[in-house]
């Protein structure tokens, strides 16, 4: 039999080892190592700037669209979601390999210099690609960790009971919607979302299990948001194509007969 002593060591180990496995919060940052500018500030000049302030709306009834996403786990997701939006007739993701280099299981490579990711580039790969618009898509999240009931898990009891575990998980999600022919910014949206429980104790759901709850929540307001997004353009474009109503002819009133 095992002595009560080693016994008790072993349960304090295995509490330590709990704690170090479920304390520790964090953020969910996919892609961290890439750089995302609008355009590189190096190749930005007063043409740029004119042909912003020239480019104008032209969505059509039936849309064709291309998405580039920074987390690449929500990919499926954000294609059936895209795929469902009023009048899309085509969904393509840009993949990683031709916007950073990035292969299907190479690590993101954290350590490495950044990478950087310009619009333009997005733009021309969805031309490409026969696309009218360009959607870019970042998602991430970050969690508590421990909270200050932590000091208390020095053995097993503490740790199987005392609610120690901050998890709270704050999101976001947010989609820039480009005009793929000339840069036009249709809208930049942004979803935001905070759940979970501050004490929890490791019976209680997880924080992973929050932040899955949290990207079908964060996916389905940026589904209505973009819906009311493309809708107001189609009705803006529609009313400024509308011909002017006609100008009212004035009618003359006939001259009064007069009495012989």
């Amino acid at each position: 039999m095992i002595p009560l002593a080693q016994r008790a060591l072993r349960c304090a180990l295995l509490g330590l080892g709990l704690l170090g496995l479920t304390a520790c919060g964090g953020a969910y940052q996919p892609s961290r190592n890439t750089a995302f500018e609008i355009d590189a500030t190096a190749q930005i000049d007063d043409e740029d700037v004119r042909k912003a302030f020239d480019a104008r709306p032209q969505l059509g009834e039936r849309l064709h669209v291309a998405y580039y996403t920074f987390d690449p786990a929500t990919a499926k997701d954000l294609e059936a979601m895209l795929g469902g939006l009023p009048g899309v007739a085509s969904v393509y993701r840009i993949p990683p390999l031709l916007v950073t280099g990035q292969r299907r299981f190479e690590n993101d490579g954290s350590w490495g210099p950044p990478k950087e990711v310009s619009v333009k580039k997005l733009r021309l790969l969805a031309a490409r690609a026969r696309a009218d618009v360009l959607i870019i898509v970042d998602h991430g999240y970050k969690t508590g960790g421990a909270n200050a009931l932590a000091a208390l898990d020095v053995l097993l009891v503490p740790v199987l009971f005392v609610p120690f575990l901050d998890n709270t998980v704050e999101g976001y999600a947010e989609a820039f919607v480009i005009d793929t022919r000339n840069g036009y910014l249709y809208g930049h949206i942004t979803e935001d979302d905070k759940r979970g429980k501050e004490f929890s104790t490791i019976y209680d759901k997880s924080a992973a299990a929050f932040a899955e709850e949290q990207w079908l929540t964060l996916k389905g307001d940026l589904q209505k948001d973009l819906i009311r997004l493309v809708e107001g353009e189609r009705a803006r474009l529609k009313k400024a194509e509308a011909p002017p109503p006609p100008v009212p002819v004035p009618v003359k009133e006939p001259a009064p007969v007069k009495n012989p």
